[in-house]
């Protein structure tokens, strides 16, 4: 399993220079007297399994470039839910890309 940074970087490259936390998507929360840091791209949850680790070396977003995706990447990754649309161009498991072709 790929962990949270690293899945960033696949999808999004690398920056040249940067953490995480010097970044725009970076956000700081707090709730119940205990602050929380957020990738706003990754998503935002109650759950620990959305907290981010500012030092990480920041992914291709870095320093202000827009995600424009319809889904919080956590939600693809997440056991059991799937988004609401395919994204274009992703494999099917039974036809190539964007779904099954016909004969």
């Amino acid at each position: 399993m790929l962990r949270k940074i690293d899945l960033m970087h696949k999808m999004f490259g690398y920056a040249e220079n940067g953490m995480c936390k010097q970044c725009e998507h970076f956000n700081k929360y707090r709730y119940h007297d205990k602050n929380y840091q957020k990738c706003e791209v990754y998503g935002i949850t109650n759950s620990e399994a959305t907290d981010w680790v500012g030092k990480n070396e920041a992914c291709g977003l870095f320093p202000n470039k827009e995600y424009n995706g319809d889904v919080d990447i956590v939600r693809l990754v997440r056991p059991g839910n799937k988004p609401d649309m395919q994204i274009a161009g992703q494999m099917t498991m039974f036809g190539g890309r964007d779904g099954p072709t016909e004969s």
